[in-house]
């Protein structure tokens, strides 16, 4: 054991793997987002009058890939893998990368949303063939069916004729967290897009973009896209210099709260921030404006951590270890020795939400044909 003096707070480190864990606590009050919810109100009431709006529900009752049988580790309390297929290879791709994780349990404390029980994933365009970046898809899985459809996030705009059209979401979403009807996705190098599913659209078939004439559009081959409500942009120096690398919610501390972190291979700043969330308007608490203020603020220390969440003050971390070792889970409660669970995630872990329906910690693996979307108990670490 080692310590290592971190700010005014001495932390005990054991040196159990290639990590090292040395927190510092930080100024949170120096830590501000401005909002600009609302933003494409105008557009979105544009698409609406031209395309059919689609439910939640609708999309759960028209998905269209099985999910595959997973065999974990004996940790995972539940277990399984992407569609894989002739003609189709989700476990396989390289086209996409899967990313973060939220599920209904997020989005209200029930559990469901409306009567189903939803997961969601976000994957992001990795090989942009043909130079073209696609942007990012959600996965919404009816996990009492262990069924998916893949749905493209779009932003509305307008065509060179000024007819509403809309373009691909060009992000990385290490990470996604669903709040009522909103869903958060974190933008790395500007802070947080969020999209509203009251307004799902569904779209003909055909590989192009947006507004294509005649009154139809196309996105990419996928049958149904979400259009970008709003966002939250980088505000004070501190927060320009934060990478939003992965978001997750804490229904645990009132009021609720969300914390994003910031990866980094080498663990010098992977600085995680919270801010309290208002469950009206489904946005952040706003401590001016619509400027929000961040109630948190740690520097973690802690190599490759890919995703955070916390439960009754407990921290929850998912941190890589490359394509071939499966991932690590930290523990750490604010002022205590941190624990690592060594090899708890599978390879490749990314972001992380936690179900308290079944105490359930919910992670997946990005690395092709090591794709696992799991749980394991929260309670057991």
């Amino acid at each position: 054991m080692k310590w290592i003096k971190a700010g005014i707070t001495l932390v005990s480190v054991h040196f159990l793997t290639t990590a090292v864990f040395a927190y510092e606590t930080l100024d949170a009050s120096k830590f501000t987002l401005k909002g600009y919810p609302n933003r494409y109100d105008d557009l979105i009431a544009k698409l609406d009058d031209a395309l059919p709006n689609i439910s939640v529900a609708k999309v759960i009752a028209d998905t269209n890939h099985p999910m595959k049988s997973y065999s974990g580790p004996s940790n995972f309390v539940k277990d399984f893998t992407w569609d894989k297929k002739s003609g189709y290879d989700d476990q396989g791709t390289t086209k996409w990368y899967p990313q973060g994780i939220t599920s209904s349990s997020d989005a209200y404390d029930k559990g469901t949303y409306g009567e189903n029980d939803i997961i969601l994933a976000s994957w992001y365009d990795h090989d942009k063939v043909g130079g073209v970046n696609k942007g990012v898809r959600i996965s919404f899985i009816d996990a009492k069916n262990n069924k998916y459809r893949n749905v493209l996030l779009v932003v509305p705009d307008t065509d060179s004729s000024g007819t509403v059209s809309f373009h691909a979401v060009k992000v990385h979403a290490g990470g996604i967290m669903w709040y009522g009807d909103k869903l958060y996705v974190v933008d790395t190098n500007n802070g947080i897009r969020i999209f509203d599913l009251n307004h799902i659209y569904e779209v003909s078939i055909g590989d192009k973009i947006g507004h294509v004439g005649s009154g139809k559009y196309q996105a990419y081959n996928y049958k149904y896209v979400i259009p970008q409500w709003g966002h939250y942009l980088a505000d004070s120096a501190e927060a320009k210099d934060f990478n939003y690398s992965f978001i997750s919610l804490d229904r645990t501390t009132t009021p609720d709260s969300l914390i994003m972190g910031q990866y980094d291979i080498n663990g010098t700043k992977n600085r995680i921030v919270r801010f309290d969330i208002d469950y009206q308007t489904r946005l952040l608490k706003h401590s001016s404006g619509t400027t929000a203020t961040a109630t948190e603020y740690y520097n973690m220390g802690l190599k490759s951590m890919q995703g955070a969440t916390s439960v009754n003050g407990r921290y929850y971390f998912s941190c890589s270890r490359g394509a071939s070792k499966a991932g690590d889970l930290y523990t750490w409660v604010v002022g205590e020795e941190p624990k690592v669970h060594t090899g708890a995630l599978s390879i490749g872990c990314e972001d992380l939400a936690y179900r308290k329906q079944n105490d359930e910690l919910w992670n997946l693996g990005e690395h092709p044909n090591k794709r696992p979307v799991y749980a394991i108990k929260a309670g057991n670490y």
